[in-house]
């Protein structure tokens, strides 16, 4: 390793230097993401579905779900991921009552939201 002219030298080495790393964190970051897009997401959209308000037989509400998509994407929806496709007349409802447009700028404006979810489980990773 090279030296400076005035022999001071640095070398990282610990889980940083760990080729598995980015890995594991990729991993921890998709927990954290799931965990923001079924609590947070999820959980957005099924407050806005009440009696009056989008639920008539609690069919849609229960097929709101969460899922990870990608290495790096979660998503909420009313069925596509889980079930092949979204509810039929979920388009409708969401036309009438913007709950996932609702739920997603709710998200978009809680930048906190990263920190709170995705932070434990990165940081579990670097303190191994």
């Amino acid at each position: 390793m090279p030296t400076s002219p005035f022999g001071v030298e640095v070398k990282i080495t610990g889980r940083i230097t760990d080729k598995r790393l980015g890995v594991e964190v990729v991993a921890a970051t998709g927990k954290g993401l799931l965990e923001l897009a079924t609590i947070e997401g999820q959980g957005a959209v099924q407050k806005q579905l009440y009696p009056g308000h989008g639920f008539i037989t609690g069919h849609l509400f229960k097929h709101i779900g969460a899922s990870l998509v990608g290495p790096l994407t979660a998503q909420f929806d009313a069925g596509a991921n889980r079930y092949g496709k979204n509810l039929v007349y979920a388009g409708s409802v969401e036309a009438r009552y913007s709950m996932f447009g609702n739920a997603y700028n709710a998200l978009k404006g809680s930048p906190d939201l990263w920190k709170r979810y995705i932070g434990p489980y990165v940081m579990k990773v670097f303190n191994k």
